[in-house]
């Protein structure tokens, strides 16, 4: 259940649908730069904790970043940050610690992003708009005999996650309307989720977007060595 409910969140944030496949090509290699324009900032709140999670975004750009210092607090000295290429296929996180620079490569594994059974029996209903930060937002439910999910998605922001999937193998829920992708289908971007577990409230999620702010920030991975060669080994 906790895989299934990741997945289908995630789906949401990406492009509302409930199975999304990443168009995995390229040289598997890290670009030497990386250029982001905006700062999505998505706040997550559940039962006994909450934590806020910065996507660092470039339009038409097939990669995002995200800052993971949340995770790290305590952590003095220690900063790290995740990019996935899809134009490469590959995730990089780059760590400065001890002083040093070093970046840990991996294929971006499509299983991931896998559907399974629980994912297939969603329906999709379009319910009212409401304006968040600024943008107007159409709302969705996605339900089933486990879950109920309410999202809110806009395609007025300048920037999304739509370059990061392949669309066209995307599997519709019931009830989906295929006007509803081609709306949403290059700037679609969630502004809220609310996610209600129907038999473990405890697993209940609120995703809210709490920020869209404009950044210059880049990160040159060329400065960036492996983990051995960082210590020397």
């Amino acid at each position: 259940m906790k895989n299934s409910v990741f997945r289908v969140g995630l789906c949401l944030l990406f492009l509302c649908s409930s199975t999304l496949v990443l168009s995995q090509n390229g040289s598997k290699e890290l670009k030497d730069a990386y250029d982001f324009d905006y700062i999505y900032k998505l706040k997550m709140t559940n039962k006994k904790d909450h934590i806020q999670f910065d996507y660092y975004l470039k339009k038409d750009a097939g990669y995002f970043g995200f800052d993971i210092s949340e995770i790290t607090k305590g952590q003095e000295g220690m900063k790290m940050f995740t990019v996935m290429d899809n134009d490469s296929g590959t995730t990089g996180m780059f760590m400065e610690m001890m002083g040093k620079k070093m970046v840990q490569k991996s294929k971006i594994k499509l299983s991931d992003f896998d559907s399974d059974k629980n994912d297939s029996d969603f329906t999709f209903t379009q319910i009212g708009s409401k304006t968040i930060l600024g943008y107007k937002c159409d709302g969705f439910i996605m339900e089933n005999k486990d879950s109920h999910i309410t999202v809110y998605i806009t395609n007025e922001a300048p920037v999304s996650f739509s370059k990061m999937w392949d669309n066209s193998k995307t599997k519709m829920p019931k009830g989906f309307d295929a006007s509803w992708m081609k709306k949403y289908g290059e700037n679609g971007l969630m502004m809220e989720m609310k996610f209600v577990d129907k038999k473990k409230n405890k697993n209940n999620t609120t995703m809210e977007c709490v920020g869209l702010e404009k950044t210059n920030f880049s990160i040159q991975a060329s400065d960036y060595g492996s983990m051995l060669s960082a210590f020397g080994k």
